[in-house]
């Protein structure tokens, strides 16, 4: 075995500990290295109490790993003229046109600018999550059962969300949060059609990501990974939490079926590592692996630079920062490594879901990687180290 190679089986080595642990049922990766794949494999179980086999192509929930693949469709709507970073998003949903400040004593106010597209890309827009804590409009998403609600369409999780207050003056802080929903509504009047078919049309055809989308085909169904981890309730209790590994059913937030089938653009879609790498590898300079052209070269070199004061970096998701990073048009980018906490690059980037599932794209060493699994609610550094132990093994 080479030294490369003795490299490599660190990334399983890794892997294998945390399902032996108990931490994760199962962990898929896939990673590439100037051309070729460096390493893919997956270990683990389908159902960690019986000790059932994985199927040979696992599909799984990537949540938020929907947010890059929506963002990018947005920079196609931007090199056809069709939407400007300057765009007050009330020009698409009047709803928005005049927005309320909600302060932690209940106090609404007036915002005194609008929310551009801008701010819907970067998450400066005001808006936020139910799962965020200390956020008093969070509660208000909870209590109208946002994202907990998978029947409503685009359209009418839009319109509820126009009516809420938001958390903060637009433009002046980063927040995670539902802001790609909105830009995919915007998306969908843009183009007068709906999300599912927009990103099949633009995207994953020409891609070839055949088993991405916003349902699983009834004969892929066995291959649709069981989701494990927390409630909504224990993460908004002790998001820091680890208790044994539960099943849990998300249909009702998260179909998979066809005849129930949501569109979001926040979370929503199923995917593959397969898939998804191709996504991510076309993030890199904007073709296929065909060579077909589905972004300009300077769109994504304007995409990828950060967008965020100094200010308001690091960016932190709740309690959870994440040192060195701030944020571009298509997810985090990696703009002091001398802050960073895990081996990456200047200009590294990627996002991740709720479920666990990560990515990075690094275009300076021509290196990707893809973890895949299915754990809502674990805050373990799991992806981190994969992605630094896949770091260290390339020449």
């Amino acid at each position: 075995m080479t030294a490369t190679q003795e490299r490599i089986t660190r990334i399983k080595k890794i892997a294998q500990n945390y399902v032996d642990s108990g931490d994760y049922s199962s962990i898929e990766w896939l990673i590439y290295h100037r051309g070729s794949i460096l390493d893919s494999d997956k270990v683990g179980y389908a159902c960690f109490d019986q000790k059932t086999s994985l199927p040979d192509t696992p599909i799984y929930r990537i949540y938020s790993m929907t947010k890059p693949i929506v963002s990018a469709m947005a920079l196609i709507l931007m090199e056809q003229g069709r939407l400007h970073l300057y765009d007050p998003i009330a020009k698409f949903i009047p709803g928005f046109k005049q927005t309320d400040i909600l302060d932690s004593n209940g106090n609404q106010t007036p915002a005194n600018s609008s929310i551009t597209v801008d701010h819907l890309f970067t998450h400066r827009s005001g808006l936020s999550y139910g799962f965020l804590p200390g956020c008093p409009v969070g509660k208000l998403y909870q209590e109208h059962n946002l994202a907990e609600d998978g029947n409503r369409s685009l359209a009418e999780y839009i319109d509820i969300l126009s009516t809420l207050p938001i958390a903060f003056e637009p433009g002046s802080r980063w927040h995670y949060s539902c802001s790609t929903d909105v830009l995919a509504r915007i998306i969908e009047i843009v183009l007068d059609e709906s999300l599912d078919k927009i990103l099949q049309r633009y995207l994953f055809e020409p891609l070839g990501m055949h088993e991405t989308g916003f349902f699983v085909a009834d004969e892929n169904m066995s291959r649709l990974m069981p989701m494990y981890g927390k409630s909504l309730d224990q993460i908004l209790d002790d998001p820091f939490s680890t208790p044994p590994l539960k099943q849990r059913d998300c249909d009702s937030a998260y179909p998979a079926l066809k005849d129930a089938m949501t569109t979001r653009g926040g979370h929503g879609l199923f995917s593959t590592a397969k898939d998804y790498l191709e996504f991510a590898l076309m993030t890199r300079h904007g073709k296929t692996q065909s060579g077909r052209t589905l972004i300009s070269r300077k769109m994504l070199e304007f995409a990828w630079h950060n967008r965020l004061p100094t200010t308001l970096i690091p960016i932190a998701v709740g309690p959870l920062p994440s040192p060195g990073y701030g944020w571009n048009l298509l997810g985090r980018v990696m703009v002091n490594p001398g802050d960073a906490i895990h081996l990456t690059g200047v200009g590294e980037g990627g996002w991740a879901g709720a479920a666990g599932t990560y990515y990075w794209v690094d275009r300076t060493e021509d290196f990707a990687g893809i973890v895949m699994t299915q754990n809502l609610g674990n805050v373990s550094p799991m992806r981190n180290n994969i992605q630094s132990a896949a770091y260290q093994a390339i020449e």
